[in-house]
């Protein structure tokens, strides 16, 4: 199972489509707190996670997950070309970046990517 977790509904439906196509059973939740209580409940194989949404942003949700499950990978969702803490957020499990606008199929790839270095 993979979690998408973005602010926005059109982003959450459009990769939570794109990575089912793709045989994917996917998660969404609309912010931080709902992606805390998902994966606490399922423990997801990857999380997509956007950086910036209002209340808990992407690194405190990646913080206070990493409490728990410190083996999820993440590729981090953003609209910023640039990350100033990009050390700690790798430290907590990001594996890569995805800047908005993006391309699907990169997406996927990169999914598939991540996915199969976990799996080695």
């Amino acid at each position: 199972m993979l979690l998408v977790v973005d602010d926005q509904p059109a982003i959450r439906q459009l990769l939570s489509e794109a990575l089912e196509s793709e045989g994917h059973a996917v998660v969404v939740a609309s912010n931080g707190y709902e992606a805390i209580n998902i994966t606490r409940q399922q423990k997801p194989e990857l999380i997509l996670l956007d950086l910036k949404m209002p209340g808990l942003g992407g690194l405190e949700t990646l913080r206070e997950i990493h409490k728990y499950s410190p083996d999820i990978p993440v590729i981090l969702i953003t609209a910023y070309g640039e990350l100033s803490d990009l050390g700690e957020a790798e430290r907590l499990g990001v594996r890569r970046l995805i800047i908005k606008p993006f391309d699907l199929n990169e997406v996927r790839s990169l999914v598939r990517s991540v996915l199969s270095a976990v799996a080695v």
